[in-house]
């Protein structure tokens, strides 16, 4: 079956593409940094965005922050931590500011592109994302990016939830 979407009203969300989550950040997220080389993640969503800008698509880059004294971080990080997924002392990653939370230099925004910052999982929580994409009439999103089972996916679910497709 071929899906077929309107360009018109069709954006590209780029999730997380930061240094602190696909590159540099802290040791725990080791495997994570080995997951996004060994499946050429970034080389292949540079690709993608490369499409995306030719088709003429609106872009959006979507970036986690956090204040540097983790006043912002996630409660429930606290259910990672008893788990042991994550320290049990939350190391400052994705810091507001610092070249961590930084998007990775191979997908830098253009001018033209919208950038929108979040604190939590979900693109939709909290920003000004469905009034952008609202206001220019978008109904059909591409979204990718890192930790696919986490803020990927939950941005999917808050999409479906504002009945895009």
């Amino acid at each position: 079956m071929e899906t077929k979407f309107d360009p018109k009203k069709t954006a590209l969300l780029v999730i997380d593409m930061q240094n602190d989550l696909a590159k540099t950040g802290p040791d725990y997220f080791a495997p994570l940094y080995q997951m996004v080389q060994s499946n050429n993640v970034i080389e292949n969503f540079t690709k993608v965005v490369k499409g995306a800008r030719q088709k003429g698509l609106p872009i959006i880059h979507i970036k986690t922050v956090h204040r540097k004294d983790n006043a912002d971080v996630v409660p429930t990080v606290t259910d990672f931590m008893l788990q042991g997924l994550v320290p049990k002392e939350m190391p400052p990653i994705l810091i507001e500011g610092t070249p961590g939370a930084d998007f990775i230099e191979e997908l830098q925004p253009a001018t033209e592109d919208y950038v929108v910052a979040k604190r939590r999982s979900g693109a939709f929580y909290n920003t000004d994302l469905d009034l952008f994409l609202r206001t220019r009439g978008i109904d059909t999103l591409l979204v990718g990016g890192v930790v696919t089972n986490g803020c990927v996916e939950n941005t999917i679910r808050g999409a479906r939830e504002r009945d895009y497709h």
